[in-house]
């Protein structure tokens, strides 16, 4: 049973273990979805160009980013609901809320700035945020003394498997969601042993979070392609984006559905096969324009006439780009250097940034709110030097740096 907690702060550590603590088992979140490139493919910084590409150098363009010191602290604190986490993938909610899906989270207090490292992780949780009244609200299941993952795959204590979440909307009284599906595979001895199993789509209630419908998304499984990860509502259609490894590049896909007017679920699903939209799931085509390989992670939404990618490049401690398109379906164009993160550079405490996601909804004075996240390759370090090791940044960019041309 899922219980709601009034959270002043919020989310906290993710981790990237391999053998610290039976905690940690599951890896993180994050961490995970990046280094699922790293195991399919040599990864390149830059994806290989396309004919239609203008040659500019992004890296040349000075960022006008403002960092943000204050949402990190509503959607963060020390007590009181998640302290410590990654993922920070929102959408709004219909009564002028935001829900923020995280990755794997901890809930235990924060004194002087540490948390007690054998703190319980859970796999994803929900925080509600509204700027109107500056409260956050924790959503997870069992309670801060017994805290347990919000949502699990179906059999999951018979299966092992958990979820981390990818994105979601509400459409009238229905909140829908994707979240990728994880299982640790016991003989893997060393190094990493997750595996990808899947994505699920899930419906959900506004108010109490509980789980109306939860099915297989099919179309991952026909054609490899991670979506979930980014979802747009456009006119009469619901965008749903997604990441896939061929070969030497990592590439952005699409397929649309629209929302069913009765059962108000996803129904008639079309892929773009780099021409037309069709039927056949085994057709997808990788979306052109974009130089560098696609992250797991990333943020797809529309602004006035255009459509505008905002992604970091798919390795530790990118820098955190963006592309536009006067289509969903691309072709992107227009790559903008937004942010360079800096954390990394504390190589004593081997600190890395990941997962860059916009906030569209937040927008205001023609400024986009952008967040990422930092962790620490050396996992007892988010618990016993710096619990801010495990919490996201926030940062304003201009639009206008976004859109000129």
């Amino acid at each position: 049973m899922l219980n709601i907690f009034l959270a002043r702060h919020q989310l906290s550590n993710y981790n990237i273990m391999k053998n610290y603590k039976s905690n940690y088992n599951t890896s993180f979140f994050a961490l995970v979805l990046i280094l699922l490139c790293y195991l399919a493919i040599s990864c390149k910084n830059s994806a290989t160009k396309s004919e239609d590409q203008v040659e500019i150098n992004a890296d040349s363009i000075k960022p006008q980013a403002t960092l943000d010191d204050q949402f990190d602290k509503l959607l963060i604190k020390d007590s009181g609901g998640v302290t410590g986490a990654d993922g920070v993938i929102s959408f709004p909610l219909n009564n002028g809320k935001s829900v923020f899906m995280m990755g794997d989270s901890f809930v235990s207090e924060v004194i002087d700035n540490k948390r007690d490292p054998e703190s319980k992780m859970i796999n994803n949780t929900f925080i509600e945020v509204d700027l109107r009244t500056g409260e956050s609200k924790s959503i997870i299941g069992g309670n801060l003394q017994n805290p347990e993952t919000m949502l699990l795959p179906v059999n999951a204590e018979m299966t092992k498997e958990y979820y981390w979440p990818g994105h979601g909307f509400q459409n009238d009284n229905v909140i829908h969601v994707f979240m990728s599906k994880f299982w640790n595979d016991p003989t893997i001895t060393s190094g990493w042993n997750f595996k990808f199993k899947g994505t699920d789509y899930i419906r959900l209630e506004p108010d109490t979070y509980r789980v109306i419908s939860q099915n297989k998304f099919a179309a991952t499984d026909v054609n490899g392609v991670h979506y979930g990860h980014s979802v747009l509502k456009d006119d009469d259609y619901t965008y749903i984006y997604g990441s896939k490894v061929n070969e030497t590049i990592a590439e952005l896909h699409v397929i649309r559905s629209t929302v069913d007017s009765l059962s108000n679920s996803l129904t008639n699903f079309e892929i773009f096969d780099g021409k037309n939209w069709i039927n056949d799931a085994t057709k997808t085509a990788g979306l052109k324009g974009i130089k560098k390989n696609v992250p797991e992670q990333f943020s797809v939404f529309k602004y006035e006439n255009y459509y505008v990618l905002v992604m970091e490049e798919r390795e530790l401690a990118g820098n955190i780009y963006s592309y536009i398109s006067n289509s969903p379906s691309g072709p992107w164009r227009n790559e903008k250097l937004l942010f360079e993160p800096t954390e990394s550079n504390n190589k004593k405490d081997e600190i890395i940034t990941y997962n860059a996601m916009a906030h569209a909804q937040y927008i205001k004075d023609n400024k986009l709110l952008v967040s990422y996240c930092v962790n620490s390759m050396h996992p007892p370090n988010i618990h016993n030097i710096d619990v801010e090791y495990y919490r996201p940044r926030f940062f304003w960019v201009p639009m206008d740096l976004i859109l000129s041309e």
